[in-house]
């Protein structure tokens, strides 16, 4: 069952699987996202870890502000409070493409001594995004902000999945139809829910204004980089960044996956995850 937490005035909700007490891992979801993205893999790691996933400000139940702090290092606050609130002092962290963002920040600037782990899947580091997504990405923002029935009409268009193949969702995955359409409906509704036209549009600036490539060596916990070999959105040249500049840590390229490996190709993605939870 999902739970609030009250931060600054604003309401953001979590959910937990598994037994407190357990290796804990917090998950961290990306930009127009939701906590729901995780829920293989809690399902997958419940019954060894006391596994946490969050809705950021601005994102899925949580609170969305028009004034809010959506700046990468902000989310990373309310991602530690989160963890000071279930007391948890040292943790795996997890996190998905802007989410993966936010866990860099937390693991190099923030708090590196309580991360234990670091599993970084499809996450940004430089910055940025692929020329589609950032071409794409601005203009669907731009809209939804200046048109509030933009994001409504959108909605309805990609119930139909031929729509959908022609809008910036297919950027998400190297075979869209290698999926359920329905599988992901949830994932769609929270992309484009009006209330979240602002938010999305400043989170999407806060991705570009933070470049955590000369922090990477900050990082001292072992550390996973993992990749669809097809991934539109963020550039696997991000993925070699962590390669690189982390010491402690090693990159997995999944093939035949784009944005998201942990619904495309799911076994690999958690084969590859649960190996490194348990060495």
């Amino acid at each position: 069952m999902p739970e609030m937490l009250t931060r600054d005035g604003h309401e953001l909700v979590y959910t937990t699987a598994g037994q407190p007490g357990a290796p804990a891992v917090v998950l961290i979801h990306g930009w127009t996202s939701y906590h729901g993205v995780w829920q293989q893999t809690m399902e997958a790691f419940k019954d060894g870890h006391y596994c946490v996933a969050m809705d950021l400000l601005g994102f899925g139940n949580s609170a969305k502000p028009r004034d809010g702090d959506y700046s990468i290092e902000a989310q990373g606050q309310y991602v530690l409070q989160l963890a000071d609130t279930l007391k948890l002092d040292s943790f795996t962290l997890i996190g998905h493409s802007m989410g993966g963002q936010i866990a860099l920040c937390i693991a190099s600037m923030l708090a590196p001594e309580r991360i234990s782990k670091l599993v970084s899947v499809s996450g940004v580091v430089a910055a940025r995004l692929t020329l589609i997504a950032e071409r794409e990405g601005f203009r669907d923002m731009r809209l939804g902000k200046l048109l509030p029935f933009y994001y409504a009409i959108a909605r309805w268009a990609v119930r139909n999945p031929s729509v959908a193949r022609r809008s910036s969702f297919r950027n998400w995955f190297h075979d869209m139809d290698a999926i359920p359409y329905e599988s992901w409906e949830i994932d769609r509704q929270m992309t484009l829910q009006t209330n979240a036209r602002f938010s999305n549009a400043e989170a999407l600036s806060a991705i570009y204004s933070l470049d955590l490539t000369d922090h990477l060596s900050k990082i001292t916990c072992p550390t996973l980089a993992i990749f669809g070999r097809q991934d539109a959105i963020v550039p696997i040249a991000d993925g070699h960044l962590v390669e690189q500049h982390v010491s402690n840590s090693r990159l997995v390229l999944i093939d035949r996956s784009g944005h998201f490996p942990m619904y495309e190709q799911a076994q690999q993605y958690l084969n590859a995850v649960g190996a490194f939870l348990t060495e």
